[in-house]
């Protein structure tokens, strides 16, 4: 059977949840339309304008999640359907929070544009790069990032969680989209449901005043099959290519990262919490302007808090290794590398140019130094140095380190950069929204690399020795079994 065989063959099957794709998306756009003409005269009205957007969302959710969930295959280690539910909220976070991204760069493309077009040469910028031809590439890259590449990466995610709630299978998740039919298949989704249905709209009205109503009525109908159609045959077709994943081993690197961080999910969920609180510590001990020694004593414990919470990640993350080293002798040695890391990053920033100081201070002190103080923090002093130059010769970790730093802290810093300086009584908290949003961006790409190390080192674990096996002696041919002879009965009288 082939891809399309088996995808229409799931719409089939789920024919009434693709039905109710249809009937009640459309009930759902007329509840809410409804909803806003409600007046709020009486209790019951503001009760009723209070509630009735809660119960379209569950509604939706449900929906969602019940499409995807009839369309793949049951594996038997499906959550409930109202968990499956509610964990698509993360997923449409996420996607909120890129196209408010996206909506910013959409309002900087003229300015953007105006800059690269004057640092364009003479004959370029009059030909080739000029304003409007720039305007219009731009343009293009917003729309196929806002709808081809966020709904590739989020949507196999949104789905898998639809049944597997928060245990995602990652691995699997990320096998997907690296599969070029799925990007054929969002890009086909995204011209029909979006780019197709902007081009009814753009013609002038002509004809008779019912034959206008009677146009837009056929337009806006053709629109939204278009646009539940395609996603319909969306759900279906990543459906497909789960199910069509061969089974991927157990014991491979990105299984073993994943295992690490579930099992040490409180060290994880600690940094979260302290990384959220560091994004508002700023407010408090901005109150202390006039007690310099206290304001730099209450800093100094506060960063002392985050190095004793990534001492016990990395020690939890390394747990299994034969070590007898005290805890008190491990927190000191790692304190004791993070600080010399600490100063040799602060040297690089205040003597080196600002492109040696990236590639040395931001990138080259974290690759060595990590290492160092993650093995200090198992092993303290006494260090196994042979298995922590293997990771440093490794260059899978420069690579890991490489992408922790472009796609970490480069991703945070433009999403500090856009935040709003001044904060208003009514948009601040769209600034500590983005601020927290940063940070926790960050703080997942660190401790990911933390875990890629711990795989890495522990695959250098030296082998134990094999068990003595004593040598047999050589085996003799064994002798012939001597007989006793045996005398024959004497006659009588003899």
């Amino acid at each position: 059977m082939n891809d399309f065989k088996d995808m229409f063959g799931r719409l089939r099957q789920s024919r009434r949840w693709v039905l109710a794709q249809f009937v009640l998306t459309a009930l759902l756009i007329l509840v809410g339309i409804a909803w806003t003409r409600l007046p709020e005269k009486h209790v019951w009205q503001v009760a009723l304008s209070l509630l009735l957007p809660l119960l379209l969302a569950i509604s939706a959710l449900e929906l969602q999640a019940g499409t995807v969930r009839s369309l793949a295959d049951d594996d038997g280690k499906r959550v409930k359907l109202v968990w499956g539910a509610m964990t698509l909220l993360v997923w449409i976070a996420v996607a909120w929070v890129a196209w408010a991204l996206l909506d910013w760069c959409d309002d900087q493309i003229p300015q953007w544009a105006g800059y690269l077009n004057s640092q364009a040469p003479a004959h370029a910028r009059a030909r080739l790069f000029t304003y409007e031809h720039i305007i219009l590439w731009m343009t293009i890259l917003e729309w196929v990032l806002r709808w081809v590449v966020v709904p590739a990466k989020v949507i196999p995610y949104a789905a898998a969680s639809a049944q597997w709630g928060l245990r995602l299978p990652w691995r699997r998740a990320l096998h997907l989209l690296w599969n070029w039919r799925w990007w054929l298949a969002v890009a086909l989704a995204a011209l029909a449901s979006v780019w197709l249905p902007e081009r009814f709209f753009t013609g002038m009205p002509s004809g008779t005043v019912s034959a206008q109503i009677w146009h837009v009525t056929l337009k806006l109908a053709g629109a939204y099959l278009l646009v539940v159609g395609s996603w319909v045959l969306l759900l279906g077709w990543v459906a497909v290519l789960f199910g069509r994943q061969q089974p991927l081993p157990e014991n491979d690197d990105a299984t073993e990262l994943f295992s690490r961080l579930r099992t040490n999910y409180r060290w994880v969920a600690a940094l979260a919490a302290w990384t959220i609180l560091n994004s508002l510590q700023h407010r408090f001990f901005g109150e202390l302007t006039g007690h310099t020694a206290l304001s730099n004593l209450l800093l100094a414990l506060w960063e002392l808090s985050r190095i004793m919470l990534l001492f016990g990640l990395m020690r939890s993350l390394l747990t299994g290794e034969n070590s007898r080293t005290r805890v008190i002798w491990t927190a000191l040695s790692f304190i004791v590398w993070v600080v010399v890391a600490l100063s040799v990053w602060y040297m690089m920033g205040r003597y080196a140019g600002p492109a040696t100081q990236w590639m040395l201070g931001t990138y080259a002190v974290p690759a060595l130094f990590i290492p160092i103080a993650a093995v200090s923090a198992q092993y303290g002093f006494r260090l196994p140095w042979r298995r922590v130059l293997g990771v440093l010769r490794d260059g899978y970790w420069w690579i890991a380190t490489l992408m922790t730093v472009v796609i970490g802290d480069t991703v945070s810093s433009f999403i500090v950069s856009i935040a709003p300086t001044e904060q208003p009584a009514s948009g601040g908290w769209y600034s500590g929204v983005l601020h927290i949003t940063a940070f926790l961006w960050s703080m997942i790409c660190w401790i990911l690399l933390f875990g890629w190390f711990s795989v890495l080192f522990t695959r250098r674990r030296r082998p134990a020795g094999e068990a003595f096996v004593p040598i047999p002696a050589p085996i003799r041919a064994p002798e012939p079994v001597k007989q006793n002879s045996v005398k024959p009965p004497l006659s009588e009288g003899s």
